[in-house]
C-alpha cells in the first residue's frame, strides 16, 4: 500500500508539469474529488454538535510559554493522524510504519510539562480562515472526526498546531504580528535546524536574521523517519558540547513531531516549526495561492524547482551545515 501511495504522489507531481497532465488533474477534481468533499462537508454539518469540546491555549499563551518558559512544541495535523492509523497517502514522501504510528500516538497522548502538544484549532468557527479552508476542514472532519475524538482529551489543553500556518488561507488576519512573535523566540539564540535536504529554512530571507547563530543538520527530504535513530543519535552525541543550550527548530514532516518531543525529554528546547518559512515566503510575496519558491522544496506546490539561490546565499547556507544524515 505504501508503494501505491508513493507512486500516486509522484504521478501527480509529474502530471502537474504539463498542460495535459494539469487537465487530467482538473477533471479528477471536478468529477470525483469536489463531489466527495461536498458529501463529507454535508455529513459534518449533521454531526458537528456531537463532537467533544477541545480546549486550546491562545496563540499569545503559547508564544509566552515558548519564549519565557522555553517549552517545546510537537504539532499534529491531519497527516499525523493518518500516520497513526497507518493510512497516510505518501505525504512528505513518508511511508506508513508500525513504529511511526506508535511513536506519534505516544507523543499525542503524553502529558509532559515540558512539551506543548499542538493540534489544529479547527473544531470552532475558523473565524479568520478562507471558505476553501473551512470547506476542507468540514470534509476532513466529516470523514475522520471519530479519530480525533478517540485520540484527544477534552480535559486537556492544546496549542493550535496552525500557529505555523500564519498566512496562506487566512483572511483579515495579522500575519505580520505572528511572524514577529516567532522571531522573538530565537532572538539572540543559537539555533540548530534539523531539516530536509532542500527545505533551507530561513535561507534567502530575514526570518532567522536575529538569531545569534545558525547550524544545520540535513536529513532526507523523503522518508526521514527511516533515519530517525541516526538523527537522534547525532543530537545526543553533540548536545553537551557544540549544541549545548541551543534552540532546535525542526522542519521534517511527522519526524519533527516525534523528534521535538524526544529532544525536549533530553532537557533541551525543540520546536516542530513546520512550514513557517514557506508561509513567510508567501507572505513576503503577497501570494494569493501556494506558489513555488526559488531554491526550496515546496511539497504543496509540486516539489523542487530548478532555479537556485545566488552563489553568496548558497555559500552562507553551506557553511551552516554541520552534518548530512
Amino acid at each position: 500500500m505504501n508503494n501505491i501511495y508513493l507512486h500516486l504522489s509522484k504521478t501527480k507531481n509529474k502530471l502537474s508539469k504539463s498542460k495535459s497532465g494539469k487537465l487530467i488533474i482538473t477533471l479528477y477534481r471536478t468529477v470525483y474529488a469536489r463531489p466527495l468533499i461536498k458529501f463529507y462537508a454535508l455529513k459534518f454539518s449533521l454531526i458537528k454538535n456531537r463532537m467533544n469540546k477541545i480546549h486550546y491555549y491562545t496563540n499569545d499563551e503559547t508564544f509566552s510559554m515558548l519564549k519565557n518558559e522555553h517549552k517545546s512544541l510537537s504539532r499534529f495535523g491531519d497527516g499525523e493522524i493518518a500516520w497513526i492509523y497507518k493510512d497516510a497517502k505518501a505525504y512528505f514522501g513518508q511511508s506508513n510504519s508500525e513504529e511511526l504510528s506508535r511513536r506519534l500516538k505516544e507523543v499525542l497522548l503524553s502529558n509532559e510539562n515540558e512539551v506543548l502538544i499542538g493540534v489544529p484549532d479547527f473544531f470552532g468557527t475558523l473565524k479568520y480562515h478562507s471558505k476553501e479552508r473551512q470547506e476542507s476542514r468540514n470534509a476532513h472532519l466529516g470523514k475522520y472526526y471519530y479519530r480525533w475524538m478517540e485520540l484527544l482529551d477534552s480535559n486537556k489543553k492544546y496549542s493550535d498546531s496552525l500557529i505555523t500556518r500564519t498566512y496562506n488561507g487566512l483572511n483579515n488576519f495579522n500575519s505580520k504580528q505572528i511572524f514577529e512573535q516567532w522571531k522573538k523566540i530565537w532572538d539572540g539564540r543559537n539555533v540548530v535546524l534539523i531539516e530536509g535536504g532542500q527545505t533551507r529554512f530561513g535561507v534567502g530571507n530575514d526570518l532567522l536574521e536575529n538569531a545569534y547563530s545558525v547550524k544545520r543538520i540535513i536529513a532526507p527530504s523523503e522518508n526521514a523517519f527511516d533515519k530517525y535513530h541516526d538523527i537522534l543519535d547525532f543530537v545526543k552525541a553533540n548536545n553537551n558540547n557544540a549544541f549545548s543550550n541551543d534552540l532546535y527548530l525542526i522542519a521534517l514532516g511527522p519526524t519533527a513531531t516525534i523528534l521535538s518531543y524526544d529532544i525536549a525529554m533530553m532537557g533541551y528546547q525543540a520546536i516542530d516549526i513546520g512550514h513557517l518559512d514557506i508561509e513567510y515566503e508567501w507572505y513576503l510575496r503577497n501570494a494569493t495561492k501556494k506558489i513555488p519558491i526559488t531554491g526550496k522544496y515546496v511539497n504543496e506546490a509540486g516539489g523542487t524547482f530548478g532555479i537556485d539561490f545566488d552563489d553568496e546565499t548558497l555559500e552562507k547556507y553551506n557553511n551552516e551545515i554541520v552534518k548530512f544524515i
